[in-house]
């Protein structure tokens, strides 16, 4: 067992005392009050880490899942931009300038109006 160099005051309600001595006393003379609060918070700190974890790699997952939509999106979107150019037949990527350009100006009023379509109610 690690050597316990920290010390802790705490309080608790006298229900709390209690049940610490009723369970104090069904483990015998070998385990005392100490060793049970020990033992509690141990558990209760490897929840929260457990917690943390979780989050974290939560975290991590979704964030790897973001990466490869924006990246499957960027091939579409580059997918469609070479088809369109191929389609108008427009070798001197002029077409392609201008959508981008609009995109650039009207990107936001565009975005604004596909959200209202997308909300049932049209609010945003």
């Amino acid at each position: 067992m690690a050597t316990k160099t920290v010390r802790r005051s705490i309080s608790m309600t006298p229900e709390m005392r209690d049940l610490l001595a009723q369970i104090t006393a069904k483990h015998g003379r070998d385990v005392s009050e100490n060793d049970i609060i020990r033992d509690a918070i141990r558990h209760y700190l490897d929840q929260q880490a457990d917690v943390v974890g979780s989050r974290r790699h939560f975290q991590r997952s979704l964030q790897a899942r973001l990466d490869r939509l924006e990246s499957t999106l960027t091939f579409q979107m580059l997918m469609l931009t070479f088809l369109m150019a191929t389609v108008l037949g427009d070798e001197s990527d002029e077409a392609i300038h201008e959508a981008m350009t609009a995109a650039r100006r009207d990107g936001d009023a565009l975005l604004k109006q596909i959200v209202a379509l997308r909300t049932p109610t049209g609010d945003t």
